[in-house]
């Protein structure tokens, strides 16, 4: 019998179906039997990439909704923002039907057609350089950060300044002179 099946539920199989594996349920047979190799049959998801040929390249999927009402502001958004379409030549997809408009002409990496269209239904391919990324994903970590713990933040994501709070106004430590006289005028008034 299998080697991959425990010593215990073997033990279970032959109370519940008896010692004859011939009259077992054929799927338990199939679970004992040696000669048949357990795979998966499963079709790849859509939209799943099979393989990257471009690794200088982080990818996400961007909702790019077409039709009747479409809207293409997301991609435009990250299009603004350093990203650019994901192409043939940067991927290979597990599913054929994620690739439009392959031009016969121009041959891509993979030896196919070339094109600059990978969707999955309402869903545009993207994809950005590597460095890029890296400083997206700092950004909204630091926006994280300052959002969990919050205190006054510059424009450049550091602790503010006492100039930056009151611009214009000295920022330099009062004497003990200018204290005493602060107190002073503040108790005649």
């Amino acid at each position: 019998m299998s080697e991959l099946v425990p010593r215990q539920l073997m033990q279970q199989f032959v109370e519940d179906h008896g010692k004859d594996p011939s009259k077992w349920p054929q799927e338990l047979q199939d679970l004992m039997n040696p000669n048949i190799q357990a795979r998966q049959l499963s079709a790849p998801i859509s939209g799943q990439i099979e393989k990257f040929l471009n690794t200088e390249f982080a990818y996400t999927w961007a909702k790019d909704v077409c039709g009747a009402t479409p809207d293409h502001s997301r991609v435009e958004e990250l299009r603004y923002d350093g990203w650019d379409y994901a192409t043939t030549d940067d991927v290979v997809m597990c599913t054929e039907d994620t690739v439009k408009g392959r031009n016969k002409e121009r041959k891509s990496a993979d030896g196919k057609g070339f094109s600059n269209e990978i969707r999955s239904g309402d869903r545009r391919l993207m994809k950005v350089p590597i460095m890029r990324r890296r400083e997206q994903r700092k950004a909204q970590n630091l926006k994280a950060m300052q959002m969990a713990y919050p205190q006054p933040f510059g424009g450049d994501g550091r602790p503010m300044t006492l100039e930056q709070f009151t611009p214009g106004m000295n920022t330099k430590f009062a004497t003990e002179a200018e204290i005493s006289a602060i107190k002073q005028n503040s108790a005649h008034q």
